[in-house]
């Protein structure tokens, strides 16, 4: 149950999507505040914005690390991390139990292996003021939703309105490549993802985000009216 739960928590209300090296920038510690009100984009998120850009794909194992208000550990879990732009994740946990997200640009599946279940959602609903989205995402309407700030490596990325599970994406670089990075949801639970094996702009078959229902899978398929 917890391992279902915190699976659509982190995934399937985005889309996951993350990736990416990064270059170093002179920003001062939070000294943009981001603001919209002109023209002009605030520096750390021009800065972010072009470097996701400037990877058309990612691939990592991860480790995972859920704790609650208390900051007592509630789950661990670990697997695989796949991102190509635009939209498309490959998201496969192994330990403690497989389950596995898949989206694809229009849909997202998410397989319970243990209870034999796929789920299926419209990709666009489930991203909706999510900062994760923004790691695939080119749209200049989905990045004014949200505020970026920025502190020498770390990216603090924000929803300008917080009605989404999660509530802030910190991004952690280590000397221009994504080495870590947090979720906080809407319950104070923080979520710490730490990659490893990472390879960047290695060419992916489009197969790698198509998913085929097994036989006797059960289907509960949202995207039906």
């Amino acid at each position: 149950m917890v391992q279902s739960v915190i699976a659509k928590l982190i995934l399937i209300t985005s889309w996951v999507l993350i990736s990416v090296s990064i270059l170093f920038t002179s920003v001062s510690v939070f000294a943009n505040n981001d603001t919209e009100n002109s023209n002009v984009l605030p520096r750390a998120k021009i800065t972010l914005r072009h470097q996701l850009a400037a990877i058309s794909s990612l691939q990592s194992t991860f480790t995972q690390t859920v704790k609650d208000e208390a900051n007592n550990t509630i789950y661990n879990s670990s697997g695989n991390l796949v991102i190509q732009q635009p939209d498309r994740v490959y998201w496969q946990v192994l330990v403690p139990d497989e389950t596995l997200l898949v989206a694809d640009g229009n849909k997202v599946f998410y397989v319970d292996e243990f209870v034999e279940q796929v789920s299926i959602f419209n990709q666009s609903q489930m991203v909706a003021d999510n900062p994760l989205m923004l790691l695939t995402s080119t749209d200049d309407e989905i990045w004014k939703q949200f505020t970026v700030l920025q502190d020498d490596e770390v990216f603090i990325i924000t929803p300008l309105i917080a009605k989404g599970q999660i509530q802030k994406l910190t991004l952690q670089f280590n000397q221009g490549q994504l080495a870590a990075f947090t979720l906080i949801d809407s319950q104070a639970q923080r979520s710490e993802f730490v990659l490893s094996n990472i390879k960047i702009n290695m060419p992916l078959p489009i197969s790698q985000f198509q998913y085929d229902i097994p036989s006797g899978y059960s289907i509960d398929d949202q995207t039906q009216p």
